[in-house]
């Protein structure tokens, strides 16, 4: 057996090395959201009652089942605010972004307020999650 250390100890080295080292990433890494985004996302920010005053608000559940409603109606020239609400913080759906609106919000559990631009153009505007793996639409009106 001893010839048998001598001929296996590099192995057995490296393999430790590689367990401790994935342990070691698994650990630290664990429980944080290292979700990537594009770079330009915005974290939502959180909203108090006052900060909602003049707006519409429109609530939309996410969820890794898709948006709810999956059409968001939105009226033009009217100040909107769109309240994405994350149910779970263990999810595959943690932003949502609509490119020709400009939109790409990093999303956390709870509410998640998106704040539409007045002079948006009345039409229909694809919305994704960050995953491209959920869509809805937001229509203006």
């Amino acid at each position: 057996m001893n010839s048998w250390f001598k001929k296996a100890w590099p192995f057995l080295t490296l393999g430790v090395a590689v367990v401790a080292l994935l342990g070691g990433f698994f650990v630290y890494f664990m429980g944080k959201d290292v979700s990537p985004g594009s770079g330009g996302s915005v974290t939502a920010k959180i909203e108090t009652p006052e900060d909602l005053k003049g707006y519409e608000v429109i609530n939309v559940n996410v969820s890794n089942d898709g948006f709810e409603p999956n059409v968001i109606e939105v009226k033009s020239g009217v100040p909107t605010k769109i309240n994405f609400i994350l149910t779970r913080s263990v999810t595959h759906v943690k932003s949502v972004a609509a490119e020709k609106l400009g939109m790409d919000l990093y999303m956390q559990k709870g509410d998640n307020y998106y704040t539409v631009d007045q002079n948006v153009a009345p039409g229909e505007y694809e919305l994704h999650c960050g995953m491209y793996m959920i869509y809805g639409t937001i229509k203006v009106i």
